[in-house]
């Protein structure tokens, strides 16, 4: 993936939680993640591992 889709694809997970009302918390509660992980994974620079990216997109329906 390279940078620019690392950065689409942090935004859209941003976006999709933010549209269907997840705070970061409840985010975090939902996946069984930290806040700091959710955090990192919304960021475009971040290096999220991959169980993290799938535990939150399956929770926000994107996978």
């Amino acid at each position: 993936m390279s940078n620019s889709d690392d950065h689409s694809a942090a935004a859209r997970r941003r976006d999709v939680g933010i549209a269907k009302g997840y705070s970061v918390e409840d985010l975090a509660v939902a996946t069984g993640l930290t806040v700091a992980e959710i955090t990192a994974a919304e960021e475009p620079k971040g290096s999220t591992p991959k169980p993290h990216v799938a535990r939150i997109e399956n929770v926000l329906g994107l996978s």
